[in-house]
């Protein structure tokens, strides 16, 4: 963890556990005098915890030097409980901090647990401006997570979509930062539900151990199969922000699948090697539960022949965990448990130095082997869905219809090919392939047609050399290779877009007018953050823009040629081409309620207002111009 984000770990817990208007989080009793709850159960305040929070709120250190005053007199929360990557081999500098916030739902009313998200929520706003860092607390009530009742498949919730596969990666990866510790933890490795709850009805409080000192989140005995179509599902969608980690959830999920019969759930395995004091890799002293996973996924795909499904877990596990291994340690550096972890599986796959140095070194490849590992990864994902979708076919799946239909929009959106459609870029990457230079050049081929081709860097000062490595995309005109490389992420208004030569009609300038508009009313889309309920009713249009005589002789004062560009409300463009496309859409932009925004460009000419007259007098439509 950098340096500058250490003090989350500690001030996170102390502003959770009190409620105080000089602080982040604060939530002001209600007029009727209901108060927001706040308190951890058995939470202790530490000279390194103070340290952190005069490192934070350094005005505010006369709350910390006499904290009594700002104490809570009872605890409402039983646990603060981390889960996830930190504290794993997984673990960098951007990794989100995701709590469960553990309490007992029967002991508040609904506006009590409403202020308490509200606290959450400002808390996580806070530690997103102060520190760039994504923190999610999940309100979780006990009882309701015993009864594996995780809401619905919004956001960051995984919902009716893999309830006991989200309790299964709770318990493996979770780190009680205070208040009470999970039960599960002191049941064997292989107890049932009856087993479980005779030992858990055999203790007492204050007996040894102590009761109090616990809370009952459920068994996990074995998973579900009915439950893994609606995870695979999940993680495909997951996949669109952070295919490395749905990689290795995917893969995970298949192994599942295939041991589903007679195979311990991972947290199970986890359980057992911890109550064992076994060794993570490299002598580790402690198992690390992303290791272990890792394991046990290499040990399936090796025993049925997989060699390229184990090369790219294990490029995805490398690249996740970013531990450049090519980079000596500074003199008298001890190598951190994540390092000695990555060498020692290195030095299993027989890598050598110079494939360190490349994985190393991302930021030197070529736009090509960037987009190619992208495409092994999603090529991968849909690999694994098929084969579980193919072998779940005679399990009854238990996914909530509504989240069902959701996620498989989200899915057809990122995935499915349609005429006309601006298809997503399958990244694994992201801000790797921005561009903040391109080079757009033209071919003509023998029968007429023309392909546009966008190029990453400046390749006008090279001598005219074209380096294939570095080719983007390519398309059958400007406007549709403008629009793809907005909506892929690779260029914005900052980009500097450069034109091979002037072909035609087409300048710089108008790459840059359109560029412009792009960006303003056409952004990059979101898949995973599309609204659940524009994803449920029927698809709409939301924007339109009609680009006249974008090719055409600038000369020519009437209308020769209309592109027309139109999104969706679920995330969806579509580029069509032809004077009677607009016609086509009479109905979906005008008989509908709220009418969606219409936009027309003109090139720059000396016939531009005489165009866009007549292009405005022949259609009934109202558009807003754009220069």
């Amino acid at each position: 963890m950098p340096e500058k984000h250490k003090p989350l770990f500690h001030v996170l817990p102390f502003l959770v556990h009190v409620n105080h208007e000089s602080l982040p989080g604060y939530i002001a009793p209600l007029p009727s005098g209901e108060s927001v709850p706040f308190g951890i159960y058995n939470y202790s305040f530490r000279p390194d915890i103070e340290k952190a929070l005069l490192r934070s709120f350094p005005a505010q250190s006369h709350l910390f030097t006499e904290v009594k005053q700002i104490w809570p007199r009872q605890r409402a929360i039983d646990a603060l409980v981390l889960m996830g990557s930190v504290g794993t081999i997984a673990q960098t500098d951007d990794s989100d901090f995701d709590f469960w916030v553990c309490i007992d739902g029967k002991q508040f009313t609904p506006t009590a647990l409403s202020l308490l998200q509200q606290k959450l929520t400002a808390i996580e706003k806070w530690a997103d401006d102060s520190f760039g860092i994504e923190v999610h607390f999940f309100l979780s009530e006990i009882d309701k997570v015993k009864q594996n009742d995780f809401g619905i498949a919004e956001g960051e919730s995984a919902g009716s979509a893999q309830a006991l596969l989200l309790k299964a990666e709770f318990y493996s990866t979770n780190i009680v930062v205070a208040g009470r510790a999970p039960f599960w933890w002191l049941t064997p490795e292989k107890a049932s539900e009856k087993q479980y709850m005779a030992i858990y009805n055999s203790l007492e409080k204050g007996g040894s151990p102590d009761l109090d000192w616990f809370m009952d989140l459920g068994n996990l005995e074995k998973l579900d199969a009915s439950e893994l179509f609606g995870a695979a599902i999940w993680q495909l969608g997951k996949a669109m922000d952070s295919p490395f980690k749905s990689v290795l959830k995917m893969a995970k999920l298949e192994v599942y699948l295939a041991n589903i019969a007679e195979g311990q759930p991972l947290c199970n395995i986890l359980k057992r090697h911890v109550h064992r004091a076994t060794e993570a890799p490299g002598h580790v002293a402690d198992i690390d539960p992303y290791a272990l996973m890792f394991d046990e996924l290499i040990a399936h795909y090796k025993a049925n022949g997989q060699a390229e499904d184990v090369a790219v877990l294990q490029q995805c596990l490398y690249l996740k965990c970013g531990c450049a291994l090519s980079e000596p340690l500074f003199e008298d550096e001890t190598p951190s448990f994540k390092r000695r972890i990555m060498a020692s599986y290195a030095r299993q796959w027989g890598w050598s130095r110079k494939a360190l140095v490349h994985f190393d070194n991302q930021q030197t490849w070529s736009f090509s082997e960037r987009v190619q590992l992208s495409r092994r990864i999603h090529r991968f994902l849909l690999k694994c869905y098929r084969r579980i979708s193919k072998e779940l076919g005679h399990y009854q799946q238990v996914m909530d219809e509504k989240d069902m239909t959701v996620l498989g929009r989200r899915l057809s959106t990122y995935y499915a090919k349609k005429p006309d459609k601006i298809e997503f870029l399958r990244r694994a990457f992201d801000e790797s392939l921005y561009c903040d230079t391109v080079t757009i050049a033209m071919r003509q081929l023998k029968n007429g047609d023309e392909v546009w081709s966008a190029y990453a860097g400046d390749l006008l000062s090279k001598s005219g050399i074209i380096d294939e490595s570095q080719k983007i995309s390519q398309a059958s005109s400007a406007i549709a290779l403008m629009v793809w490389c907005v909506s892929s992420k690779i260029i914005d208004t900052h980009t500097k877009v450069l034109l091979d030569y002037n072909y035609g009609e087409i300048s710089e300038l108008d790459l840059n007018d359109l560029l412009k508009h792009l960006c303003k009313y056409f952004p990059p889309v979101k898949v995973a953050s599309l609204p659940r309920n524009d994803l449920l009713a029927p698809e709409r249009i939301t924007a339109c823009f009609a680009v006249v005589n974008f090719p055409t002789l600038r000369q020519k004062a009437t209308v020769e040629d209309v592109s027309v560009l139109y999104s969706t409300s679920w995330g969806e463009t579509f580029l069509k081409s032809g004077s009677d496309v607009l016609d086509t859409l009479w109905y979906d932009l005008r008989e509908v309620a709220p009418t969606p925004p219409c936009y027309v460009m003109v090139p720059r000419g000396n016939q531009q207002a005489r165009i866009l007259g007549e292009f405005l007098e022949a259609n009934e439509l109202s558009f807003t111009v754009l220069y």
